[in-house]
C-alpha cells in the first residue's frame, strides 16, 4: 500500500480542488499589513516520494500553521496515508 503511494502521480485538476475546497473552510492567513496569501493553483512536479508544489504570491505570508492545514488536507482528500508527500511554498513569477 505505501509502495502504490509513493509512486502515484495526481492529476492537477484533483489536487486543485482539494485545495480550493480547504481555503473555501479556513481562508489564508493576513500579515500585519492587511496582505492576505494567495494560492494560484498547485500541481505535482514528481513522485518517490510525491511532491506538491503550490504556487503563492508570498511563501512568506504563510504560517506553519496554515501550511501543516494544507498539508494534512491534501493527505486526508488523496489518501496519502503510508508515505511522506513534499509541499514546495513557490512564489508566482
Amino acid at each position: 500500500m505505501a509502495i502504490t503511494q509513493y509512486n502515484r502521480h495526481v492529476p492537477t485538476s484533483i489536487l486543485n480542488e482539494i485545495v480550493q475546497e480547504a481555503i473555501s473552510w479556513r481562508s489564508p492567513p493576513t500579515n500585519g499589513a492587511n496582505k492576505q496569501g494567495k494560492i494560484y493553483y498547485c500541481t505535482q512536479i514528481s513522485e518517490k516520494p510525491p511532491s506538491i508544489s503550490i504556487f503563492v504570491n508570498d511563501p512568506d505570508l504563510f504560517n506553519e500553521s496554515y501550511r501543516k492545514y494544507i498539508s494534512s488536507q491534501l493527505r486526508s482528500g488523496l489518501g496519502f496515508k503510508g508515505t511522506a508527500i513534499r509541499l514546495f511554498w513557490t512564489k508566482r513569477k
